[in-house]
């Protein structure tokens, strides 16, 4: 009797996963199991899964379909460690009946590395040029790969010589129509010398709540003494005398457009400069200026042949 008890029992089962789990995963990451049953070729439609992390079944599965002597479950999803480091979990089908037949335990085990988050850093909204020892303004904004809440962490901003000139903490929301950049404008003290400033911005990551690595970024902007004297810049179409608008214009790193009356306005410390002006649809024109006092200037510009001018 007890050797045809035997002899009808079911082969041993033994565990596999549809795809292996990667070998690095980042902390609190979602991951994906679908675990397979073979080795008895029955239905075992309706066996139970679990996924037991130490002692404790941190999740359970139903196999829900049998084909090609296997049984499977459906894809469920499992979330990492939520620290850097090896961790492990063991697949199980354990001793259960299925349709009047008792099965014995299957297990399997999984194993693999949890990994900090990366970050990255953007900057945009910073003007140039900026006034030596004045106090301005720049936006900064970090993004988590994981898409991770980065709110309430600290920005810091250093000057060329890796002083702090600014620190900030991120806003709550995200930017408008971004994927997780969380933002703020950092006010900074202004720089101690003329010329172009190289910058830098960190993101130490030490206060979100998953462990991620930290970034930096760089940012130039062109640093000048105050400005003294006001420079009014006219640009005329040579062959009708009409003013042009939205004509760009340029005193050495000054930048400004004119207005409907072919008028723009600039502000600059004396010295000497070239002065720059052009337009699509027109052929550019520029000289060098000498600024000792307040100057007017008037540009004719020539227009190109066979140019659109929708845009004028």
């Amino acid at each position: 009797m007890s050797a045809d008890r035997q002899a009808a029992a079911p082969a041993a089962l033994s565990l596999e996963l549809a795809e292996p789990v990667p070998p690095e995963v980042p902390v609190g990451a979602a991951v994906v199991l679908q675990v397979r049953v073979s080795g008895a070729a029955c239905n075992l439609t309706g066996g139970r899964i679990e996924i037991v992390a130490g002692e404790e079944i941190v999740a359970t599965a139903e196999l829900i379909a049998f084909r090609d002597s296997v049984n499977e479950t459906a894809p469920f999803t499992l979330t990492a460690p939520v620290r850097v480091g090896a961790f492990s979990w063991t697949v199980r089908f354990p001793s259960q009946n299925i349709g009047g037949i008792a099965y014995g335990e299957a297990v399997l085990a999984v194993s693999a590395q949890t990994r900090p988050h990366q970050t990255s850093l953007a900057v945009w909204a910073v003007p140039t040029p900026v006034q030596i020892a004045r106090r301005f303004s720049v936006t900064v904004g970090a993004k988590s790969s994981g898409a991770c809440a980065l709110g309430g962490a600290r920005i810091e901003v250093c000057d060329d010589t890796g002083a702090i000139v600014g620190e900030g903490i991120l806003g709550e929301t995200p930017w408008p129509g971004s994927d997780a950049l969380y933002w703020t404008e950092v006010m900074l003290a202004g720089p101690i010398r003329e010329g172009l400033q190289g910058w830098s911005v960190a993101f130490p990551a030490t206060d979100v709540a998953l462990p991620h690595l930290g970034s930096s970024a760089q940012f130039s902007f062109t640093a000048v003494k105050p400005p003294e004297h006001r420079v009014a810049i006219t640009v005329i179409e040579s062959d009708v005398a009409a003013p042009v608008e939205k004509t760009e214009v340029a005193l050495g790193p000054y930048r400004a457009a004119t207005d409907k009356a072919g008028l723009a306005h600039i502000e600059a410390p004396r010295g000497t400069y070239q002065l720059a002006v052009w337009k699509s649809g027109f052929k550019p024109a520029s000289r060098n200026v000498e600024i000792a006092a307040d100057a007017a200037v008037q540009f004719e510009l020539v227009r190109l042949p066979n140019e659109l001018t929708a845009w004028d």
